[in-house]
């Protein structure tokens, strides 16, 4: 009896290993990517920024540092809701003790008995998390939206058995973001600043993204961490009266719990924000907009007594080697660039010698952004032939600016249609 016991146990501990093995295998590794350097940290920080896909590419941890010396991490995920922010803030405040937290305002819904959010944005907000009592917390209160109830959440082979097609080399790596969990976009495009404005006030609804704003101003409270609600810039399309009288209210809560607010879309000007060229898409800000974010967030941050700590070796060193992990991380990213703007800034940077080989010297101007472009990297541009470009239109080499080794290369075609240079 004993040994059936026994066999028993050890037959069920093999499938659990396996399914937890599997599990993580097939798992959608973006929670992991962003996030887990924050728990592996070697230092720590003294700024964190939540919030959705804008915050994620507004906030530049690496331009912080090397620039202001500022330590910070940036946790939003895309799609997060305010919901799951106050989980992911909740474990964060048991890592660290930052001075100040940023929140973004773009997802502070006020439905009753609404996530808003999607699944799998869900899973890249709390996947990352310890199985502990906040992430259960944070399942618990999900597993009302989604099918599979604390299971669609608890186990990764439930909720990623179906993802074998969508496979790719992270997955099989223990790959991890260096630049502190922020996407920096490297793309251009035009935009329409707001021009609505208002001090009128939208009286708030007490539903679920509200009510968990509220747990979010008292926790840093609590804890004596300066929360800051962000509103970060948008482009005219989304940013209307009721927007703004909804955000008037917002600033009104968050100072009423001892919050503070920074509303970018009434100081655009004040931070010169180019509408023309800062941003990378139609919603999200690339690294010339962050990079006007950044700086105007480090001299409030200095304002409120955040250090600089590049002269503090416990900070410097491992910020210094996560730097030179990252630029080394940036150069393999430009292998996911699919037009050639958004490669050369992506390639820009460091030491780097970038060559721009050119079929019709005429044509590169037609794609927007690459005059601007073209200024800032500073390319040596060559006019080139078949020989050097067979049946592609243009050619990017990115070599070292120490021993001229072939660090990155792609090819592009240049789409008439478009104005484009597009990947072939």
């Amino acid at each position: 009896m004993k040994k059936k016991i026994v066999s028993v146990i050890a037959f069920l501990s093999i499938i659990f290993v396996l399914t937890a093995f599997l599990g993580r295998f097939f798992a959608d590794k973006t929670s992991w990517y962003n996030k887990s350097e924050f728990f592996n940290a070697k230092t720590g920080f003294d700024a964190l920024f939540f919030g959705s896909s804008r915050m994620h590419e507004a906030a530049d941890p690496i331009y912080l540092w090397e620039n202001y010396g500022i330590a910070s991490y940036n946790l939003s995920s895309s799609g997060e809701s305010i919901q799951m922010t106050y989980y992911v803030l909740s474990e964060a405040l048991e890592n660290c003790h930052p001075k100040m937290v940023f929140v973004d305002a773009s997802k502070i819904s006020e439905e009753t008995g609404s996530i808003n959010s999607k699944y799998g944005f869900v899973h890249e907000s709390i996947d990352a998390l310890p199985l502990n009592k906040n992430k259960l917390e944070a399942i618990d209160y999900a597993r009302n939206f989604f099918e599979g109830g604390r299971l669609a959440f608890i186990s990764m082979l439930y909720a990623y058995h179906d993802r074998y097609d969508d496979l790719k080399e992270r997955d099989f790596t223990n790959t991890v973001n260096y630049d502190k969990g922020a996407y920096i976009m490297t793309s251009v495009m035009k935009r329409t600043m707001p021009d609505t404005f208002t001090d009128k006030v939208s009286p708030l609804k007490d539903g679920d993204g509200v009510r968990y704003y509220k747990r979010i101003l008292d926790l840093c409270r609590n804890q004596d961490v300066i929360c800051v609600l962000t509103d970060i810039p948008v482009n005219k399309a989304v940013y209307d009266e009721e927007r703004q009288m909804k955000l008037n209210a917002l600033k009104a809560l968050t100072e009423e719990k001892g919050g503070k607010t920074i509303l970018f879309n009434n100081i655009l000007n004040e931070i010169d924000m180019d509408y023309d060229h800062d941003f990378g898409d139609a919603s999200h800000l690339n690294f010339m907009g962050a990079k006007k974010v950044c700086d105007y967030l480090a001299g409030y941050m200095k304002e409120n007594g955040v250090k600089d700590h590049r002269d503090d070796p416990d900070y410097s060193v491992p910020w210094t080697e996560d730097i030179e992990k990252y630029k080394l991380q940036r150069i393999k990213m430009l292998d996911s660039k699919e037009e050639a703007v958004a490669y050369l800034f992506g390639a820009m940077g460091g030491d780097n010698e970038i060559s721009l080989y050119i079929r019709n010297r005429d044509d590169l101007l037609n794609q927007y952004g690459m005059d601007i472009c073209l200024e800032m990297v500073k390319p040596e541009i060559r006019d080139a032939g078949d020989e050097e470009l067979g049946g592609f239109d243009m050619k990017i080499e990115v070599r070292s600016g120490k021993d001229g080794s072939l660090l990155a290369g792609k090819s592009f075609e240049y789409n008439i249609y478009s104005g484009m240079f597009l990947a072939g």
